[in-house]
């Protein structure tokens, strides 16, 4: 690898892992204009959400596998092409039912980020240099919810709703070419061609009943999908209920990334004074406690927009110590299947964000109550695995 691709190597990587999660936040405060735009509830285009989720959970059990029999650049051109048409396709949607079908074609081209990236610096890396290339593209990546939301915002202000889903199409396509340019196949031929595909499903079985993956990811899981909660039904209570704009939705959702982003920068520290499996369990208690006082404060009727601002701020930033904890914990002891394992770990998390984004849609009627009411069972339920079913130490 030449000096110039070795320094372009992070960013082309952030670039290429940011697809899902722009598919994610990019059209979210269009949301309330795509439902009047298609003649539909703002419940059913939130729904849309739900199955690009299960295309990004379905497609990342099927990637990571023939990426590594087959090679990473293959696959890449395959997802990226498959999102480019779905994205182009989304754009031209006339009703809900179709967007709702294109966006699931959409979530299985876009997980190939989300798999390839982290696989090419592990492929690429070793030791401290592989940490330190995975905290320079977590960086860069950190700034796709930030952005991701204004952009769209822009997007929509230069005419429709439309524009966000051609500019998916071309992003990607940027992204492919790049990858030609400048990406070199990482995976070596000796190592494609000792894998076996027929030991995939057999790999998977393994990891899902290990007792020290499976209690750490579904606590992850369940947490998340509070986090995957406040994703789909935040548009619709900011601007539908709260009567803000799209802009100013868009400003909120980026300040709460900003938290997001911090407090996944001070998770070492944490971990520092705390050890992981301390913290982690120290951080979805407090998780439960802000959010069912946030509920509280809405029960009793005093549902400010300042109220619901603060509370969601502190909600969304300990996510940001949740996620990737939970993350860490559950790989820890998956050294052999470490890739395997966090293609499954990463199908799980989309598997719950879309049953709890298929919930979250069926109560937006409910308003900001239902939202805060769902966050709260699921931070509870984590709580209590935590309390309940979690080993006194490592």
């Amino acid at each position: 690898m030449t000096a110039s691709s070795n320094r372009a190597m992070p960013i082309l990587i952030a670039l290429l892992a940011a697809i899902g999660p722009m598919g994610i936040d990019m059209y979210l405060p269009s949301i309330p204009a795509m439902a009047t735009s298609l003649g539909s509830s703002e419940g059913a285009v939130q729904l849309s959400l739900m199955t690009f989720f299960v295309g990004l959970m379905l497609g990342q059990l099927v990637y990571g596998p023939l990426s590594d029999k087959f090679g990473r650049k293959p696959l890449i051109y395959l997802g990226l092409s498959i999102f480019v048409l779905a994205s182009i396709a989304c754009a031209f949607s006339q009703t809900v039912q179709q967007l709702q079908t294109l966006r699931f074609v959409q979530g299985l081209g876009g997980s190939i980020g989300m798999v390839i990236a982290f696989a090419i610096i592990k492929d690429q890396f070793q030791g401290p240099e592989m940490g330190k290339m995975m905290s320079m593209v977590l960086a860069i990546l950190g700034l796709s919810p930030v952005a991701a939301p204004l952009i769209g915002d822009g997007l929509q202000a230069l005419g429709s709703w439309r524009n966000i889903f051609f500019f998916l199409a071309v992003y990607s396509s940027i992204v492919m070419i790049l990858v030609f340019a400048l990406l070199p196949e990482t995976r070596k031929v000796e190592d494609r061609a000792t894998f076996k595909l027929s030991q995939t499903f057999h790999h998977y079985l393994n990891i899902i009943t290990n007792r020290k993956f499976i209690i750490f990811a579904l606590t992850l899981c369940i947490a998340q999908a509070g986090f995957f909660a406040y994703i789909a039904g935040s548009a619709s209570v900011f601007i539908s209920e709260y009567q803000l704009s799209s802009t100013q939705f868009s400003l909120i959702f980026a300040i709460n990334a900003f938290g997001l982003i911090a407090a996944a920068i001070l998770n070492p520290k944490l971990h520092e004074k705390f050890g992981p499996l301390k913290a982690y369990k120290i951080i979805n208690i407090g998780f439960f406690v802000v959010i069912a006082i946030l509920l509280a404060c809405f029960l009793m009727g005093l549902n400010h927009l300042v109220v619901l601002c603060i509370g969601m701020f502190i909600a969304v930033a300990l996510l940001g110590f949740i996620m990737p904890t939970g993350s860490q914990l559950s790989l820890m002891y998956q050294h052999k299947l470490a890739g395997t394992a966090s293609a499954l770990l990463g199908s799980m998390q989309f598997c719950f964000g879309a049953i709890i984004t298929a919930v979250t849609g069926s109560f937006v009627s409910s308003g900001s109550i239902g939202l805060i009411s769902i966050m709260t069972i699921c931070a509870l339920v984590s709580a209590l695995m935590c309390l309940l079913i979690f080993p006194k130490k490592l």
